[in-house]
């Protein structure tokens, strides 16, 4: 419970009473009157600590969210690539937020610097996704999957004896399942790919915009162009969100 739930739980007060009420009885007779303060203590000390131990104990138990233990991506990778091109993008977007010098331009284009960071976050988990698509299809070795499917199924057509013609052909369901199953995940790697590519690109594209309004040097409340670009920044902050989220359902969502 919360301490203030713990406060209002009737069995504290009743032990803290119960505990302050013999310390005063204990010591009533060695200290006169002044015992009656040292068992109020003693019961506030009691109901202190029974709160303090149970909001404790319902911190650590609410579970923690966990997140996915993603690699990160590789520099030399496509998708560390286009990590790399979203995180120049965010770092001149952040360069060019604080010049304007009207405070409402330069509030919302400190909203937009903040989303960006976010994207670029997120973008980082997509690549990590991919990177562990990557090290999933190598430890796989799909051409030899296929080879293996290749000479089983030419196997199975050469077989004459139905026993062993039965045998070849659980061997080769179970080969083409695998075979199966690696190439949604070679689909599924190139779908997060692709939106990998789009959000660096979109990125950069907010980049320039930004560069186009601040060196307007016009209040984004005075209407068209700055305004234009200002929600033009938004719509398309809130497009490449959507795009990194989907993508996200989509690697959450994949069975192999």
């Amino acid at each position: 419970m919360s301490v203030s739930e713990e406060l209002k739980d009737p069995w504290g007060w009743l032990v803290a009473g119960v505990s302050g009420g013999l310390g005063w009885a204990v010591l009533a007779a060695p200290l006169g009157p002044a015992a009656i303060g040292v068992g109020a203590a003693i019961g506030a000390v009691v109901l202190g600590s029974k709160v303090a131990l149970g909001s404790m104990r319902s911190s650590s138990a609410q579970p923690r969210e966990r997140r996915d233990r993603l690699p990160e991506a590789p520099a030399d990778s496509p998708q560390g690539q286009f990590v790399q091109r979203a995180r120049a993008a965010a770092a001149q977007i952040a360069h060019l937020a604080d010049r304007p010098a009207d405070p409402g331009l330069r509030a919302e284009l400190a909203q937009v610097d903040d989303e960006a960071g976010t994207v670029v976050q997120t973008l980082r988990e997509l690549a990590g996704r991919v990177t562990l698509v990557d090290g999933a299809l190598r430890s796989a070795q799909p051409d030899q999957v296929r080879q293996e499917e290749g000479r089983l199924r030419a196997s199975l057509a050469a077989e004459t004896d139905p026993q062993l013609r039965a045998e070849r052909q659980r061997a080769l369901d179970a080969v083409t399942a695998q075979s199966e199953s690696l190439a949604r995940l070679a689909r599924l790697r190139e779908t997060l790919l692709a939106r990998a590519q789009t959000a660096a690109l979109d990125m950069e594209g907010l980049a320039a915009r930004t560069g186009e309004l601040v060196a307007m040097g016009t209040s984004a409340f005075e209407g068209d162009p700055a305004g234009q670009i200002l929600a033009d920044l938004t719509m398309s902050l809130e497009s490449v969100r959507e795009g990194l989220a989907e993508a996200d359902e989509v690697s959450r969502g994949w069975s192999g």
